[in-house]
Parts: structure tokens; C-alpha cells; sequence
């Protein structure tokens, strides 16, 4: 006869499986195309510059339109609340076929302003998948696997990059029609996706607090448990709950923006900096920005699958910041053009917040908000990220071209200080506990939990 048994402990102490993997690397794919079409923009621009006679102001306007921006962060701020509202699968439903007709948009431009629509769509879809994305991988992951299978969306982040670097470099006989290929390769792995996507079991924590017996049984039964549900009514959560969790929004917006703001400049604007080195290659170009991504896979693999789930969170995230402040200081005082300087700041950047900074920060988002509004909230500080970085995106050709990247650099150097101060002083060690006991913990008790649904479960086996 099987025994009464929590939902919640059934998913937190499942053993990691095939089945996981599947899951979190076709959620995670919503990294590889997020990053994939912001490279695909930075290796493009040179292309859109003398082909679409772009000013520093029009290329700023695009830069801040982009996925890497605005279009992203207000993908984000609608799509939280509808995840939570009707489930992340039924985001997972429309948002790639939004992001194909995008990437077709661009890849058939013959001018400015169908790549600046093109991207926009796109951008928007990028902002409607990646939080809704993460909040599906962190509510299936098991509780002492979480870290793992959080940074594979990292790690897909950067193996997107790669690939289309390389791409553009095979594609260089094309002369101006390369970026069309490489946005062509993005719309067939959007479509994929969708496809393969449909296979996705539903977030069963999401299942709990709707109270949706059958989409507890599907997700747990995928995980080789047989289940019988005692239903329970739905537990609402509105747009406004997210402000009960106010600390976690003030911590979480700005060590989002600290973060965010170097990154999404190096991962735009890497290429209009290159130049400053004379590099009169554009394959060589690609390559130091290649360099940059496989540091960072370095980090990721290396240090922070190997250890988040096991070490205080907190004390890599710091230790990490400060290797990237490291970094970015250096070319206050020296000139990016020298080469060792700039290889200095792309390799310590690339493996800093690779090793813990940024995918701790992913981490924590999914982490310090409850299931009902999880998406809610995870949209909301992950957008004001892109929404800031669109506003500075604006300004960089400018302030490159009359301050330097001296000035850049600055910026990125406090920045990453204040991720310091902030993780140590705010961010809490979260690894091997549940996301309810997280979120019991940080608050001190004083905010609801999700409540708990029992269930009767008996081991099938794992797929």
C-alpha cells in the first residue's frame, strides 16, 4: 500500500535522471536563441553600417531595441504574469513562432527599419521565453541539482555565440548577405524548438498552487512515480503580491542592472570595440569574441556545476564579482588598443562571471519568490535589467567614440564592486534547500509560503 507523501519532497528528492536533462536543456535552448540573436546583431553590424548607412545614434537605437534591451524587458514584464496565470507551458506555446517571423523579418531587410522591427519582435519573444524558461527548470529541478541544471541555460547562453561567431565566419564569401544566413539558422532553431518543446511536461509546483490534479500526475509520473492527487483549491496571485517580497526585488533588481550592464555591452558592442586594435580582420575579430564565450563556458563548467551545489552560494558569487572588477580595471589606466589589455578584460570577464556571478544571479531569481508569482517576479527584475541596459546602449557608441573605453571600463568596475557588497551582505546560501524553505528562510517567516498538497506517491523507477 503506498504511503501519503508530499508533492513537494517528491520533486526536490527525485534522483537526477535523463529525464531532467531533457527538460531543463529544451527550456534553456531559450538562452541559446536569446544570445544567439544578440551576436548575430554585433557580428551584423558592420554589415548594417555601410549597407544601411547607419549613424552612431541609428546603430544605439537598434543596439537598445534589440533582445539585448527594451524589446526583451518588456517581453518580460508581460509574459510574468501570464506564465503564472495560465502556465509556462502555454507561453512555451506561441513565443518561438513570434521570434521565427522576427528573425524572418531581419534576415529579408533591405533596410533599416525592417531590421529595427525585426529585432524588436524578436527581442520581445526572447523576454516573453527566458524568465518563464527558468521558472520551469528551477520548480522541476531537484532540490541538491538545482545550481547544476540552472547553469546549463548559462551554458547554452554561451555555446549560441559560438556557433553563430563561426557561422559568420564560414559565411564571410557572402559579403553583405551573411547576416541573413545566420538569422536564417536562428529561425530554423526557434522552429525546432517549438516543435520538440511539446513534449515538455508542465511545472508541477505551478500544477499545486492551481490546484490542477492532472498536471501534478503528468510531471511526476515522467519522473517514474505513480500518483494519486487529493485536489485543492487554487491559491491566486496577483500582480501586486510581488511587492510583499520586496526585499527580494531590491536585491535582486540591482545586482541585476550591475551585472547586466558590462554584459550586454560586451556581448553587443565587443566587436565596435575590437576595432580599437587594429584588427583588420573580421574572422580575427570573431575570434577574440569566441575566446570570451569559451572562458565563460569554462566557468560555468568548471567551477559552478561543479561546486553551487555544494559550497556557500554567496562566497563564490563574491569571489567571482571581484575577479571580473578585476578585469574591467585595468583598462581605466591602459588602453584597450594594447592587445594584452584587452585580452586581459575579455578572458578574466569570460571566466569571472562565468564561474558563479551570472549564474548565481539566475539562481537566486528563481529562488526568492513563490511559485504563484514566480514568473511574475522573475520578469519584472530580469526586464528592468534590459530596460537599463537599453538606455545605456544608447549612449555607448557615444561615449566610446568621445570618452573612450576607459570610461566603459570605470563603470563596469564599480559595477561589479557593488555586486560584491551587495551579494555578501544581502545574498542568502541557498544551496540543498527547497525553494519554500528559500523563501522561508530569507523572508524570516514573515511572508506566505505556498501551501503544500498531499499526494500519495510509489516508486516506479527512474526514466
Amino acid at each position: 500500500m503506498s504511503e501519503p507523501s508530499d508533492p513537494l519532497k517528491a520533486l526536490d528528492e527525485a534522483k537526477l535522471s535523463s529525464t531532467h536533462y531533457r527538460w531543463t536543456i529544451l527550456s534553456a535552448l531559450a538562452d541559446f536563441l536569446d544570445a544567439g540573436a544578440i551576436v548575430a546583431g554585433a557580428a551584423s553590424v558592420s554589415i548594417w553600417v555601410s549597407l544601411f548607412h547607419l549613424n552612431s545614434l541609428l546603430l544605439g537605437i537598434i543596439a537598445a531595441l534589440s533582445p539585448n534591451a527594451f524589446a526583451a524587458g518588456i517581453g518580460a514584464w508581460i509574459a510574468g504574469p501570464l506564465g503564472d496565470r495560465y502556465g509556462r507551458k502555454a507561453i512555451y506555446t506561441y513565443d518561438l513562432i513570434v521570434y521565427a517571423i522576427g528573425a524572418i523579418i531581419i534576415l529579408s531587410a533591405i533596410n533599416y527599419y525592417m531590421v529595427i522591427i525585426g529585432y524588436t519582435i524578436v527581442g520581445l519573444a526572447v523576454g516573453v521565453d527566458v524568465p518563464t524558461s527558468w521558472s520551469l527548470i528551477a520548480e522541476l529541478a531537484p532540490k541538491r541539482n538545482r545550481g547544476r541544471l540552472m547553469s546549463f541555460t548559462n551554458l547554452f547562453w554561451y555555446i549560441g555565440p559560438i556557433i553563430i561567431l563561426l557561422l559568420g565566419i564560414g559565411t564571410v564569401p557572402l559579403g553583405v548577405n551573411s547576416f541573413r544566413v545566420l538569422f536564417g539558422f536562428l529561425t530554423i532553431v526557434a522552429i525546432v524548438t517549438w516543435v520538440l518543446r511539446r513534449g515538455i511536461a508542465e511545472s508541477a509546483r505551478w500544477g499545486l498552487v492551481k490546484g490542477k490534479e492532472e498536471v501534478v500526475k503528468q510531471a511526476l509520473v515522467q519522473l517514474g512515480q505513480s500518483v494519486s492527487v487529493i485536489p485543492k483549491a487554487e491559491t491566486k496571485g496577483k500582480w501586486s503580491d510581488m511587492f510583499k517580497y520586496w526585499k527580494g526585488l531590491a536585491f535582486m533588481i540591482p545586482i541585476y542592472i550591475f551585472w547586466g550592464v558590462p554584459a550586454g555591452t560586451f556581448g553587443f558592442f565587443l566587436p565596435f570595440l575590437i576595432e580599437d586594435l587594429s584588427i583588420k580582420s573580421s574572422v580575427v575579430g570573431d575570434l577574440v569574441q569566441i575566446a570570451w564565450f569559451v572562458t565563460a563556458i569554462i566557468g560555468v563548467v568548471g567551477v559552478y556545476m561543479q561546486l553551487s551545489d555544494k559550497v556557500n552560494r554567496k562566497l563564490l558569487y563574491a569571489v567571482s564579482s571581484l575577479i571580473c572588477a578585476i578585469g574591467f580595471a585595468l583598462p581605466i589606466g591602459l588602453p584597450f588598443k594594447i592587445l594584452w589589455v584587452a585580452l586581459f578584460n575579455v578572458f578574466l570577464f569570460g571566466f569571472g562571471h562565468g564561474m558563479a556571478l551570472w549564474p548565481q544571479t539566475r539562481v537566486w531569481s528563481t529562488e526568492l519568490f513563490p511559485t504563484e508569482i514566480r514568473n511574475t517576479a522573475q520578469g519584472f527584475v530580469w526586464g528592468w535589467m534590459r530596460i537599463a541596459l537599453g538606455i545605456w546602449s544608447i549612449f555607448v557608441p557615444s561615449i566610446i567614440t568621445v570618452i573612450g573605453y576607459s570610461a566603459i571600463a570605470a563603470v563596469a568596475t564599480s559595477f561589479f564592486i557593488l555586486n560584491i557588497i551587495l551579494g555578501l551582505l544581502v545574498g542568502p546560501d541557498t544551496h540543498g534547500k527547497s525553494l519554500e524553505v528559500v523563501i522561508k528562510d530569507f523572508y524570516g517567516g514573515k511572508v506566505p509560503v505556498s501551501k503544500v498538497v498531499e499526494v500519495n506517491t510509489r516508486p516506479l523507477g527512474n526514466k
